[in-house]
């Protein structure tokens, strides 16, 4: 029998069984992630929406589900109140965007080497959303972060400037953030008493969701509604809603050091 030879054993498969049944691989892995994780994503942010307004119901929360293609393409789901996003002066309506602060739910590729100035990071795994089920290529957490971009956007709005100057003084106002960022969060190392852990780099606190249960998964799925499958992801919001009012205090530091931000540029 001819084998494709991996790192291990686990991985040395028969190219008879990959070829006789490619088909069928190819129309699993449609299924798993456009499918599949389609529901997973719709069903936990209703349930997110649903939670949150119930708990905090004089707060407007917002979501945005990314389809990010990053060498392999794989969800995210943000969330954060609407008292966190900058109204923005020339948009009729701003959206999680343009917040200071925001939740994501997101997967962690155990394959990649994070890089603390992207929001969005490279996907090595062909099946993200295995990382609900499993946790030997990666896993899904739920991550607070400060929001990078809405700097950098204005930022950009350097055009009386050659593009030398304006790159320079982009780098300069980036690396304060990052300065700004690590510091601030580093303040808050209590939220690891609570269930969190601050990133390597220091630019966000996460929370790792447990796996989720499969044989309830799919008894839930076949009735066509996800309920306490994802309890997991339950429980890691019901950690936050406890500490709401930290996430509160750290994000009022962002939108007190981008308003700042703006004000001196006028």
């Amino acid at each position: 029998m001819i084998k494709v030879q991996g790192k291990s054993n686990e991985d040395d498969v028969s190219i008879k069984f990959i070829l006789n049944n490619l088909s069928t691989m190819i129309h699993q892995g449609y299924v798993l992630e456009e499918i599949v994780s389609q529901k997973i994503f719709a069903d936990i942010e209703t349930m997110i929406i649903d939670s949150e307004n119930s708990i905090f119901p004089e707060i407007n929360w917002q979501t945005m589900i990314w389809e990010i293609s990053a060498n392999f393409e794989y969800r995210e789901l943000w969330f954060a109140p609407q008292l966190w996003i900058h109204p923005k002066a020339n948009e009729q309506y701003s959206n999680i965007l343009h917040s200071y602060a925001f939740f994501k739910l997101t997967h962690y590729d155990k394959g990649y080497n994070y890089n603390p100035n992207e929001e969005f990071q490279v996907n090595n795994n062909r099946f993200p959303t295995s990382n609900f089920f499993r946790h030997d290529k990666g896993s899904i957490s739920i991550q607070f972060f400060l929001n990078y971009n809405l700097l950098r956007e204005l930022s950009y709005q350097y055009g009386d400037l050659t593009k030398e100057a304006s790159d320079l003084r982009i780098y300069r106002e980036m690396c304060d953030w990052n300065k700004f960022r690590k510091n601030t969060l580093k303040q808050y190392k209590k939220l690891e008493d609570k269930g969190f852990e601050l990133e390597g780099h220091g630019t966000f606190f996460e929370i790792k969701i447990d796996v989720l249960d499969s044989e309830l998964f799919i008894k839930e799925y076949e009735n066509g509604k996800l309920d306490k499958s994802l309890e997991p992801i339950e429980k890691a919001l019901k950690k936050i809603n406890e500490s709401f009012d930290i996430f509160d205090n750290i994000q009022n530091k962002a939108k007190k050091y981008y308003l700042d931000f703006v004000t001196a540029q006028v």
